[in-house]
């Protein structure tokens, strides 16, 4: 096992996707956030000029993680170096395992570096403007780390969905339209059900995304609490890695 998580982080250390994944944070983040410290008037930025920036590009990282889970899985289905993997270790349950830990390992990481960079450049550039700006949106440390855990479930789920579908173009459009608006839609209609949905599921784990007090919650009332959601997150994670295994089991993969 120690072994195949070597051969998996060398493979991210040798190829362009995780490269290209730093870097699409990058632009979402941190380009337009420089943007809005350089151009917004002072008493913007004092007041709230900041803080709706920061929850969008909050929202917007998972899904590049989303999309780096389904690339690193798909890619090596496109690329046919999963056979070299499946030659070397024939369980493929432990190339699956190894896969899920190391990805969710850089997905952790990754939110990490991009909050903390965020939060320089937003000191920075309030001390270069003489503003004090909030840099944190009005999160506390809880719901950073909150969401750099959701930035680690979400990228595993990312790796799960591209083993089970393998059609990279196909499974990374299919899970952005479901996780930006048919889960929406069915939120809004059927909130008994819409708290169910993996994407629903893992913003409930955040707590940018929940409320303590019920009566904030309107229609999401009846949402799962951070615990509930939590293992719900890991029983889709769990589930669509086993499918994909078994699936793999039954299907040639040279």
């Amino acid at each position: 096992m120690i072994a195949l998580a070597r051969a998996e982080l060398l493979k991210l250390r040798s190829t362009r996707t995780a490269l290209g994944l730093f870097i699409v944070i990058l632009v979402v983040t941190l380009v337009p956030l420089v943007a809005l410290i350089v151009t917004l008037p002072k008493d913007w930025l004092e007041t709230d000029g900041v803080s709706g920036f920061l929850n969008t590009a909050s929202a917007l990282v998972p899904l590049v993680l989303l999309v780096f889970g389904i690339l690193g899985m798909t890619n090596e289905y496109r690329h046919g170096t999963i056979t070299y993997s499946y030659l070397v270790t024939p369980r493929r349950w432990q190339v699956m395992v190894v896969k899920l830990a190391v990805y969710a390992l850089v997905g952790i990481l990754t939110m990490l570096v991009a909050v903390v960079l965020v939060y320089l450049v937003i000191l920075l550039g309030g001390a270069v403007r003489g503003v004090e700006i909030d840099a944190t949106g009005g999160s506390t440390l809880g719901d950073f780390a909150r969401s750099i855990i959701v930035a680690g479930l979400i990228t595993t789920f990312g790796v799960g969905l591209g083993a089970l579908f393998r059609a990279q173009v196909i499974t990374v459009a299919g899970a952005l339209i479901w996780a930006l608006a048919a889960e929406s839609i069915i939120a809004v209609v059927k909130p008994a059900v819409g708290k169910w949905l993996p994407f629903v599921v893992f913003n409930q784990v955040s707590a940018a995304q929940i409320s303590d007090d019920p009566a904030a919650l309107g229609n999401m009332a009846e949402q799962l609490s951070r615990p509930e959601a939590f293992v719900v997150s890991l029983v889709y994670i769990a589930v669509v890695a086993v499918a994909a295994v078994f699936i793999s089991l039954r299907r040639d993969v040279t």
